[in-house]
């Protein structure tokens, strides 16, 4: 799978960070789906909802082919299954678009616009889903053992430059009719159209300058499949609980700090924007400082994290002023950008190297359990006590510990 020779060494380098720009426009593509569904949403007077249902059914989608996809680039390439991913965004998002434009001339409204927004947003996330577990796997091919996690923490900080990114896009161009198409409302679209350019940019840039590699023939794969072992049912368990836990975390922050401080929506809106802006810069910081110098078990990041994690919850619990808040928060993106790499990484390292796709299409399962764990919690658990949700999270830290020591001994 992995370009052969010395000049495929020499070139791993380039190769990574050409990886790195996939890697952020795939990050900024969902993060623009999930900034302006919203908008789109109220636009066409569907509920509350039927849009989460829209935004539940695409992260379903997500949890159910990652696998599948990962698995594929170990037969047939990762270049071939990154082009698939990136075009299929594209093409779905121009079905999607298209439906959308329908609806704001008023030819399609209703429970069978939603039905058919649904469907435009299944076939994206479906395929969609392919560049994820592709371009990690890539990441693993080009990338040692020892510089494993230096690796993923690159591909981690990308993603998270990804999603501060789509949001600022958003903001730059959202009911902006710079296409000049004469549909009422159209610059509403405006930031999926720009995105769906950049993707195919990002395609293009695939097909001519990452090479293709080795693929591995279907009776190799089938001969050495991933096993579904007590390792890794450890590793996607500690995976599950990390993603949980930042979902629910990011789930209820905009609520936690009206409700904490009486603030207004704008001086809410503004304020969760600058904690989660400044989670996500943290652990953009952590990832390519602390994780690219460090060569040892990526379980011991996991370990590393834990502490982080723990404080960040209880200065959030306990803390007397917003800056106490602030400083919970910063410590939640420093743990979570030691703790996405390490447990990607030690994925990645449980697996023989052509079963890398395999490897990373499982460990990305979790993320997406995580995410659609975290808001369902949340809300339940917030009805009862606005700290319940940070008090609930803190034994689940405990218990990853539990289990990388289980892990420890296994191995």
């Amino acid at each position: 799978m992995t370009p052969n020779s010395k000049e495929a060494e020499e070139s791993n380098p380039k190769i990574l960070s050409g990886l790195m720009l996939i890697i952020l426009f795939v990050s900024m593509g969902q993060s623009v789906y999930w900034q302006t569904m919203p908008i789109i949403g109220r636009e066409f007077n569907f509920s509350e909802i039927e849009i989460n249902t829209l935004v539940s059914i695409s992260a379903a989608m997500f949890i159910v082919f990652t696998p599948f996809w990962g698995r594929l680039s170990d037969r047939i390439g990762r270049k071939a299954v990154l082009l698939i991913g990136l075009s299929g965004y594209v093409l779905s998002n121009l079905i999607f678009l298209y439906s959308a434009s329908l609806g704001l001339i008023g030819y399609v409204t209703g429970f069978s616009l939603l039905m058919i927004l649904l469907m435009a947003r299944i076939v994206n996330s479906a395929i969609g889903a392919a560049s994820r577990p592709a371009s990690g796997a890539y990441v693993a091919d080009v990338t040692s053992e020892e510089d494993r996690s230096s690796g993923m923490g690159k591909f981690g900080a990308a993603n998270n430059i990804g999603t501060i990114l789509g949001p600022v896009l958003v903001g730059s161009l959202v009911g902006l009719n710079i296409f000049g198409i004469n549909i009422p409302q159209f610059g509403l679209l405006t930031p999926l159209i720009v995105m769906s350019i950049l993707m195919a940019i990002a395609a293009v840039f695939v097909y001519i300058f990452l090479p293709s590699g080795d693929s591995v023939s279907e009776a190799e794969t089938n001969g050495s499949g991933i096993v579904f072992d007590r390792n890794l049912k450890l590793l996607l368990a500690i995976g599950v609980i990390i993603f949980t836990a930042f979902a629910l975390v990011q789930s209820i922050t905009a609520f936690y700090i009206q409700d904490r401080f009486a603030y207004n929506l704008d001086e809410t809106a503004k304020t969760t924007a600058l904690l989660l802006g400044t989670m996500a810069f943290m652990a953009i910081i952590s990832q390519l400082t602390i994780v690219q110098k460090y060569k040892g078990s990526p379980l011991n990041l996991i370990k590393f994290s834990l502490p982080l994690f723990i404080l960040s919850c209880l200065f959030i619990i306990f803390s007397p002023n917003f800056l106490f808040l602030y400083a919970g928060m910063a410590f939640m993106g420093l743990g979570m950008g030691l703790a996405s790499p390490g447990y990607t990484s030690a994925a990645s390292l449980n697996a023989d190297k052509d079963k890398q796709g395999a490897a990373v299409g499982l460990a990305m399962v979790a993320p997406g359990i995580g995410f659609a764990l975290g808001p369902l919690l949340s809300g339940f658990l917030y009805s009862s006590s606005m700290n319940l949700p940070f008090i609930f999270i803190l034994p689940l830290f405990l218990l990853i510990i539990v289990f990388i020591r289980k892990l420890e001994q296994i191995n």
